[in-house]
C-alpha cells in the first residue's frame, strides 16, 4: 500500500486569500488565523475589507482589482516586501445568472469579460506571479477554489461553469507539471457544493447548502491530510453517483439546486 505524502503544516504560514473579505474567504481567514498563520486578504470593496480587519484583529487587507494586471503586480510586490508567501488561496469569483447574451452588446461583453477574468484569468496570472515567492518558502501551496458546477453545469450560468471547469483542469495540469521538485508548491483544489454566501443568497434549497464555516474547516482538514483534490459536501455524493449512473448528476444540476 503506497505511503501518503504528508500534508501542509498549517502553522506559521503566510497566506494570501483573494476575495477574502466575506463568505468563504473570510471564514478561511478566520480559521487560518486561529491556527497561528499570518493572513492577508484582498478584494475590490474597501468597505468590506475594512469590516473584515475590524472583525479579525491582525488580519491584513490589500485593495486591488484582480482583473487588472497592474493591480496583480502591485499585490505580489506588496507580499514580497512584507515577508513573502507560503499559501496562495485563489478564492475570488463572481457568477452572472440568466439568459446568455441578453441585453446590450457592450454590457454583455463587459459581463462576460468580468466573469472570465475574475474566475479564471486572475487565478492563473496570480499563480504565475507568485511562484517565485512560493518557491522561496520552506513549504508552500496553492489552493484553487472550484465548484461542482465545473463538472456538471447548470444552464443559467454557462460562463461561470466554464471558468470553474477551466480552473479544475489548470489545477490538474499544473500539479503534474510541478511534481517532483520539492521547491515547487503543492497544488490543491477544493471542489465545492452550494455554499451559503452573499453570491448564493436566494438561490437553492437551504438543505443543499454548506455553511462557509464548515467549508473552511473541511478545507483545512484536507490541506493537512494532503487531499490534493477535495470533494466537499454534496459533491462527494455526486462523484459516487456518477460512477453508478453517469448521466444522473448532470440531470440533477442542470436547473441548479
Amino acid at each position: 500500500m503506497p505511503v501518503q505524502e504528508p500534508g501542509m503544516n498549517l502553522g506559521g504560514q503566510r497566506v494570501l486569500i483573494t476575495g477574502g473579505a466575506s463568505g468563504i474567504g473570510l471564514s478561511l481567514a478566520r480559521a487560518l488565523q486561529m491556527q497561528g498563520n499570518e493572513v492577508v486578504v484582498c478584494g475590490r470593496d474597501a468597505d468590506k475589507l475594512r469590516a473584515a480587519t475590524q472583525a479579525l484583529p491582525g488580519l491584513k487587507a490589500f485593495r486591488c482589482d484582480l482583473t487588472q494586471d497592474d493591480d496583480l503586480v502591485a499585490l505580489v510586490n506588496q507580499m514580497r516586501a512584507e515577508g513573502g508567501l507560503s499559501l496562495l488561496v485563489n478564492n475570488a469569483a463572481l457568477q452572472f445568472n440568466g439568459a446568455f447574451g441578453a441585453g446590450q452588446d457592450e454590457s454583455v461583453l463587459l459581463e462576460i469579460l468580468q466573469e472570465i477574468d475574475t474566475n479564471f484569468s486572475a487565478p492563473v496570472k496570480l499563480t504565475a506571479l507568485c511562484l517565485p515567492l512560493l518557491r522561496a518558502s520552506r513549504e508552500s501551496a496553492v489552493l484553487n477554489i472550484t465548484s461542482g458546477l465545473g463538472f456538471w453545469p447548470k444552464k443559467s450560468a454557462p460562463v461561470y461553469c466554464a471558468t470553474k471547469a477551466g480552473l479544475h483542469m489548470f489545477s490538474q495540469a499544473l500539479r503534474d507539471q510541478l511534481a517532483g521538485d520539492p521547491r515547487n508548491p503543492q497544488i490543491f483544489e477544493a471542489v465545492l457544493p452550494l455554499v451559503e454566501t452573499d453570491m448564493t443568497r436566494g438561490r437553492g434549497h437551504p438543505r443543499f447548502k454548506l455553511s462557509a464555516e464548515r467549508v473552511a474547516a473541511d478545507i483545512l482538514s484536507g490541506l493537512t491530510r494532503n487531499r490534493t483534490e477535495m470533494h466537499l459536501g454534496g459533491v462527494k455524493a455526486l462523484m459516487v453517483l456518477q460512477r453508478l449512473a453517469p448521466s444522473l448528476p448532470a440531470r440533477l444540476l442542470r436547473n441548479g439546486l
